[in-house]
């Protein structure tokens, strides 16, 4: 990198030892405050298919799908401005142009109380964000969801659907398989995350009276 001058930010970021961030196993790149690649440390060309010579000067809303932009920025803003660290679920497009996944964290670097750069760290997620991957359940299928939602046991299931319990067995390890499951309070997580089940209502604190 060129230095631009003692105390100017670029020059703080020049001072840096780029290859501490190669020790990292989790993809990292370092920008600048205006958004551009200064460094991407192997991790992070491997997980992206991207070589550092390609990222080099390049702005990080070009990796990201146009929807993801104004939340990303939003957080990058937010590091660069207020000095935060951010953590946050988004997307970005790989090499191969596929969407991918990822939860990021916006780590401020700073000197003297000044932001001179930012180090975004990036971990996989599954499944991609902004990804189709709603399952496809069939009606009866959502209605055993649902009352697997409400808490009801097999039986009781059973006897809401007029079914045999082995039938309701089966409907259960369907609708576990379909979302990737292992059990029911995952299944449940799982349902809600994808838009499945509608949230529970936020309830009064424990100690309001009634």
């Amino acid at each position: 990198m060129t230095r631009t001058g003692e105390g100017s930010p670029q020059s703080s970021l020049a001072d840096l030892d780029l290859r501490l961030l190669d020790w990292l196993a989790i993809p990292a790149s370092l920008h600048d405050v205006n958004g551009r690649f200064v460094y991407t440390n192997a991790a992070a060309e491997r997980a992206s298919g991207h070589s550092n010579a390609w990222f080099e000067g390049r702005h990080y809303t070009e990796l990201l799908p146009p929807e993801a932009r104004e939340n990303v920025a939003t957080q990058f803003r937010r590091a660069v401005e207020r000095g935060e660290p951010t953590d946050f679920e988004t997307a970005f497009i790989d090499a191969s142009g596929q969407l991918r996944g990822t939860r990021a964290q916006h780590l401020p670097l700073q000197v003297d109380g000044e932001t001179v750069g930012v180090l975004i760290l990036a971990f996989e997620i599954h499944p991609p964000i902004g990804a189709d991957v709603a399952p496809q359940l069939t009606p009866r299928q959502r209605e055993v969801l649902g009352l697997i939602a409400s808490g009801a046991s097999t039986s009781e299931i059973a006897e809401k659907l007029t079914l045999s319990t082995e039938t309701v067995r089966n409907y259960v390890r369907a609708v576990l398989s379909e979302l990737g499951a292992h059990t029911r309070v995952e299944a449940i997580a799982e349902a809600r995350r994808l838009g499945l089940l509608a949230r529970p209502p936020l309830r009064p604190p424990r100690d309001a009276g009634c």
